[in-house]
């Protein structure tokens, strides 16, 4: 009914009916007792459709505030349960309680996004936020909420562009042009290329290569078509982020896909040039992130807590069994070896597992108290594959990652294949990324393509050496460098894109929050 009141423009009746349709489905919701089930639930009802509905009535009224609003409430509403249930767990009872939060609870509060929450989220981070969504014509909407105290929020709708039927066939052709194939290939090209090249213990990259062209054929190639998209959907908005350095991008659908990182302006500028960037589902799941961060500063006091565990965990070319039909990976080894220096030298103990020690069993158990993982092995979009006999044995899955309690967590790494990869639903990108954040980790560093083994060894131990300086030269109070994840991604990118293809510096992203100086230093 809200629909059909909206088509004939009587827009009063259409935002009755779409709030009394949403009213109905969250009392539904609210009794669902699995995150699958209440993904399902929210993929298969409307209570989606209805939350378009009613952003695209409130934006052609004019109504911009109310149309984000809805537009918020609307996204990742099962991994803000997830968050909120695991904060409320550590706030009530203890790091060692079950949680009492239940989601009527939930339901009543920490559910609500008001557009108050929202400025403030803005200002708090210092960090200008893009919001991506979809009118109900088809059209996109964009919301920039500035990172200054007045949080303005400017509002624009633009349409899909010359030459791209939707948002799906815009990622598409630009993965295309990239060289790195679409994102709903049915297979993992890694583990394609494990089972053709497979040759006993010889060693090979992480993925082969893509395209025989040289990089000044594809480097031309790739500029064109990333400014088409630049002009899509960062020219609409580029007048309203000057004087922004960061900027959260909180995409829609498809859009989880693309490499905003390396887009181009007209000047021949990429856009991880001008801003650092961070990604999240949405501006509620970045609430409970900030949240859950506050709560866990608090546990460093707590001395059951803080026990021997390892500042951190490294990982590096696990022992992949013949069965497994994986390549060994001789550059995830020498970068796991060369954080472990890092971390060394900065004064952290770190806990390092290579081959046969980089079993499922020591790595969680390793991960469950440290502040920083790092995994660089083989990957995939629902799993990371640490030492075992079998696939079974050896695979951290989803699931599993989902159930674990990363109770110190910072920061984790997914320096592997496909990482940022998953089921695009309601509640956004339903992968291994969106597992450690539910399990605990407020800050994800993931792939959204096959990576290049050597490459990625140089990339991650570049971002290592900013993150986390040599002690010496350093006072005893200065735990780290004091810049934020995303502002460190984006200096090794922008010293790598000279040197490099696109498709080979701008394949990670940070998503979540972007723990800063004071984070770590809680965590000595």
């Amino acid at each position: 009914l809200g629909l059909c009141y909206y088509r004939k423009g009587m827009n009063d009746k259409a935002i009755q009916y779409a709030k009394d349709s949403i009213a109905v489905l969250d009392t539904l919701w609210s009794n669902l007792e699995y995150d699958d089930r209440r993904l399902t639930f929210d993929d298969t009802t409307i209570k989606g459709g209805c939350g378009i509905i009613l952003q695209s009535v409130y934006y052609n009224i004019k109504e911009h505030r109310d149309a984000l609003v809805a537009c918020e409430n609307a996204r990742s509403r099962s991994l803000r349960w997830l968050l909120s249930q695991q904060q409320s767990r550590y706030k009530i009872n203890g790091p060692n309680a079950v949680s009492d939060h239940t989601q009527k609870e939930f339901q009543s509060s920490a559910n609500i996004i008001d557009f108050n929450m929202i400025k403030e989220t803005a200002a708090k981070s210092k960090s200008a936020i893009i919001v991506y969504s979809l009118h109900e014509d088809g059209d996109i909407l964009i919301w920039v909420i500035k990172g200054s105290e007045e949080a303005e929020i400017i509002p624009k709708k633009v349409g899909m562009g010359e030459g791209f039927k939707s948002l799906k066939d815009l990622v598409a052709s630009t993965r295309k042009t990239l060289g790195v194939r679409s994102p709903d290939a049915r297979q993992d090209l890694e583990m394609e290329d494990a089972e053709s090249s497979f040759q006993g213990e010889e060693s090979v990259p992480r993925k082969q290569t893509f395209m025989n062209q040289t990089k000044t054929q594809k480097t031309e190639i790739d500029l064109k078509e990333l400014k088409r998209v630049y002009k899509i959907l960062i020219d609409p908005i580029e007048k309203n982020l000057k004087n922004e350095k960061r900027v959260t991008v909180i995409p829609f659908g498809d859009l989880y896909s693309l490499p905003f990182t390396a887009l181009v302006d007209d000047h021949g500028k990429y856009l991880i040039e001008k801003f650092a960037l961070s990604f999240a589902p949405s501006i509620g799941t970045l609430v409970e992130l900030q949240n859950r961060i506050n709560e866990k500063v608090s546990l460093q006091n707590d001395k059951q807590d803080s026990s021997a565990a390892s500042f951190a965990v490294i990982v590096g070319n696990p022992h992949y069994h013949r069965e497994m039909r994986m390549n060994s990976l001789p550059c995830a080894e020498s970068e796991a070896k060369g954080i472990h220096g890092i971390m060394t030298g900065a004064g952290k103990e770190s806990k390092l597992l290579t081959g046969r020690e980089a079993s499922k069993e020591a790595v969680v158990e390793a991960m469950e108290g440290a502040a920083v993982i790092h995994l660089a092995s083989h990957g995939s979009k629902d799993g990371i594959f640490l030492s075992g006999l079998t696939e079974e044995e050896g695979k951290l899955t989803m699931e599993e990652v989902q159930r674990l309690r990363l109770r110190r967590a910072r920061m984790v790494v997914l320096s592997a294949c496909d990482t940022f990869k998953g089921d695009v639903r309601i509640d956004g990108l339903v992968g291994i990324t969106r597992a450690f954040i539910a399990a605990g980790s407020p800050t994800v560093v993931a792939s959204l393509w096959p990576v290049d083994d050597k490459i990625t060894e140089y990339m991650m131990t570049r971002l290592y050496g900013i993150l986390f300086p040599s002690v010496k030269g350093r006072g005893e109070d200065d735990c780290a460098s004091g810049v934020d994840v995303c502002s460190a991604l984006q200096q090794v990118m922008i010293e790598m894109k000279d040197q490099y293809s696109v498709e080979e510096w701008a394949p990670f992203l940070m998503y979540g929050l972007s723990p800063r100086k004071s984070s770590f230093h809680a965590l000595n």
